[in-house]
């Protein structure tokens, strides 16, 4: 059953999520990043009940892209058994520039 998957988050993942997060404390305030936390959070919720609920990938073959805030996508790929965070990231950077948008 699709709600039985566990969410792992990898380091790159991590580290993004710690990078945005230390943005958002520097340049805004604590408001905003308890904002983002909650924004990941219901995205967990959302893929363990429909994993394949995002878009495929376009430059994560495998994976799919969920767009969680207008500034902020998460690349994850879905197993059988598991669902695996690969990365998170802005929107306005190289990467959505790519051809992800």
């Amino acid at each position: 059953m699709a709600g039985d998957r566990n969410v792992y988050w990898s380091g790159e993942a991590k580290l993004r999520v710690d990078q945005i997060k230390e943005f958002l404390r520097k340049s805004w305030s604590e408001r905003e990043v308890s904002a983002f936390l909650d924004l990941l959070q219901e995205f967990e919720t959302l893929i363990k009940q429909f994993p394949n609920g995002y878009q495929a990938s376009v430059i994560y073959p495998g994976c799919r892209r969920a767009v969680i805030h207008p500034n902020v996508s998460v690349v994850y790929k879905v197993s059988l058994t598991e669902i695996e965070v690969v990365t998170v990231y802005d929107n306005r950077s190289a990467r959505s520039q790519a051809g992800e948008e």
